[in-house]
C-alpha cells in the first residue's frame, strides 16, 4: 500500500493516448544508410504523448539515429481512443525493481528514466554519466538559458546525473486571506514552522469560536513524505541512516500531535472557504495563473519542522540520466539536448512548467493572452493588463525561489511511510516503529 500511498501523493496521470509503435519501429535491413544507423535506446515506465513527438522529430532530424522506447507499462487505450486507468502500486515496483537489476548488472538502457529509481544507489555503482562533463565539453548548451535551480534537482556534490524536463510546484498553501486578516495573523512563509501553525490556529480558532477543521487535503503520510524529502542527505547519507534517532521520532510524535489535537484532519473540507488552510498545487500556467487571481487568497511556502526556509515545493515529471557503460552516448547527449530545446519544451504536450526559461515566457504569454480574450475564465471579473502583468511576475518570482533538493530514494519513502501508518494507528510506539524503518531501509540499501 505504500507505492500506491506515494503514487497517490507524486504522480500527475496523463489522459491522453500515444499511436501504438511510434518510435519502436526499428529501420528496415533494405533502408539506405541502415548500417550505419545507431539506436539509443530509452527505458521509461510509460511513454506520454510529448516523448513520442519528440521521438518522430529528432529522428526526422537525424536520419543515422534510431529512438527506441522501452516501455515497461505501456499505456492501454479505450475504445474512444483515450488512455485507461493509470500504474498500479504493482507496476510501479516492477519498474524499480526491474531497472534496477538491469543497470546494475550493466544491461540498463542508453537512457533511463530516473524519477522514481534509486540514484544514490546508481551513482555509487557508477551506472550514471556525470553530465557536467558532456555540458563542459559542449559549446551549444547553455545552462543560463534554463532555470538552473531545477536542473541542479539531481546534482549530488559536484555532480549532475540526471536531467528534468518539466517540473509543478505542489507542495503550496493555499490559505484564507480573510479569515487570517480577520484574525489579524500575519505570516512570514520564509521561516514558519508547523508548531506556529498550530498557534495560529488556536488562535482563529479562540477568536472565531469555529472548531472546523483548519487544513485540508494533508494527510500524515504527506507531511512524513515532505520532511524525508526536505531531510533525505541527513537520513540516508554519508554512511549512516539516521531513523532510528530522537530526532526522527519527535518528528512523527510532532505529526502525530497534531491530528490528535484536530489540529489537522485527515478529512477533505468540501467548502474551503470555511478552511484557513489547504494543500494545493500550481501545475502548470494556465491554472496557477487563474489561482493567483482567485479572491481572498494567497499562496505560501510549506511549514519546515526547523525554521529553515525550503522555498516553494515542487516535483520533476520526468529525468533521464545516461547509462555509463552505453556504447552510443554522444548520440544519447544529443537526443537529450532535443529534448531540452526551446521547441519541445515550448510544446503544448509537455506538463507542468518547462526548465527552459524562454518556452516558459512564451506559455506564459499565450495564458495571458488568452485570459484577456476571456478564452480562460477567471474566478471574479476581467483583470486588466496591469493585474495580469502583476499576476505573471509573482508566479515568476514563485518559480525563482524554488530550492534545489537532493533526490530521494522512492523505496526509502515508501517503506517509512508503510511503518508510519502502524505508529499513526496507535498499534506500536514511536521506537518500536524507528527502528523497523532503519533495519528495513538499511536491509534494502545493502541489496
Amino acid at each position: 500500500m505504500a507505492y500506491l500511498m506515494l503514487c497517490t501523493i507524486l504522480l500527475i496521470s496523463a489522459c491522453a493516448g500515444k499511436e501504438q509503435g511510434a518510435g519502436n519501429v526499428a529501420p528496415e535491413d533494405g533502408n539506405k544508410g541502415a548500417a550505419e544507423q545507431k539506436t539509443v535506446t530509452v527505458a521509461v515506465m510509460t511513454a506520454d504523448p510529448w516523448l513520442m513527438t519528440a521521438t518522430r522529430k529528432f529522428e526526422e532530424l537525424h536520419k543515422d539515429i534510431h529512438i527506441e522506447i522501452k516501455e515497461y507499462r505501456a499505456m492501454p487505450q479505450g475504445g474512444d481512443g483515450m488512455a485507461m486507468p493509470a500504474m498500479t502500486e504493482g507496476d510501479m515496483e516492477k519498474f524499480v525493481q526491474t531497472v534496477t537489476a538491469q543497470a546494475l548488472s550493466g544491461d540498463a538502457s542508453d537512457l533511463i528514466e530516473m524519477s522514481n529509481l534509486p540514484q544514490d544507489k546508481f551513482i555509487e555503482k557508477q551506472v550514471l554519466v556525470d553530465l557536467n562533463d558532456l555540458i563542459g565539453k559542449d559549446a551549444s548548451f547553455d545552462k543560463k538559458q534554463y532555470y538552473e535551480n531545477i536542473l541542479q534537482t539531481s546534482q549530488l556534490g559536484e555532480g549532475l546525473y540526471s536531467i528534468p524536463f518539466s517540473f509543478y510546484l505542489d507542495r503550496v498553501i493555499k490559505a484564507n486571506a480573510s479569515l487570517l486578516n480577520e484574525a489579524n495573523i500575519a505570516i512570514d512563509d520564509n521561516t514558519w514552522t508547523w508548531d506556529q501553525m498550530k498557534d495560529i490556529v488556536k488562535k482563529l480558532r479562540s477568536q472565531t469560536g469555529s472548531d472546523a477543521p483548519t487544513f485540508s487535503m494533508m494527510p500524515p503520510a504527506q507531511m512524513l513524505y515532505d520532511y524525508i524529502s526536505a531531510n533525505y542527505s541527513k537520513l540516508v547519507g554519508q554512511g549512516s541512516l539516521n531513523f532510528d534517532t530522537d530526532s526522527f521520532r519527535d518528528t512523527m510524535r510532532q505529526i502525530k500531535a497534531m491530528y490528535d489535537e484536530g489540529i489537522m484532519s485527515t478529512e477533505y473540507i468540501m467548502d474551503e472557504s470555511k478552511g484557513l488552510f489547504a494543500l494545493h498545487g500550481l501545475v502548470e500556467p494556465a491554472s496557477a495563473m487563474t489561482d493567483l487571481l482567485r479572491p481572498n487568497t494567497v499562496f505560501l511556502q510549506m511549514p519546515s519542522f526547523d525554521g529553515k526556509p525550503g522555498g516553494f515545493g515542487y516535483r520533476t515529471l520526468q529525468m533521464f540520466g545516461i547509462n555509463s557503460k552505453s556504447k552510443v552516448q554522444p548520440e544519447a547527449w544529443e537526443f537529450l539536448k532535443f529534448l531540452l530545446s526551446e521547441e519541445m519544451q515550448a510544446s503544448p504536450e509537455l506538463g507542468g512548467y518547462p526548465v527552459h526559461k524562454s518556452a516558459l515566457d512564451k506559455k506564459l504569454e499565450e495564458v495571458r493572452q488568452m485570459i484577456e480574450r476571456g478564452e480562460i475564465p477567471v474566478p471574479e471579473g476581467q483583470p486588466g493588463p496591469e493585474t495580469l502583468q502583476q499576476i505573471t511576475q509573482q508566479l515568476e518570482q514563485i518559480l525563482d525561489n524554488v530550492q534545489p533538493k537532493a533526490p530521494a530514494d522512492f523505496k526509502v519513502s515508501a517503506i517509512a511511510i508503510e511503518e508510519f501508518q502502524s505508529y499513526m494507528s496507535g498499534q506500536k510506539s514511536a521506537e518500536e516503529v524507528s527502528k523497523l524503518i532503519q533495519n528495513r531501509v538499511s536491509t534494502y540499501l545493502n541489496e
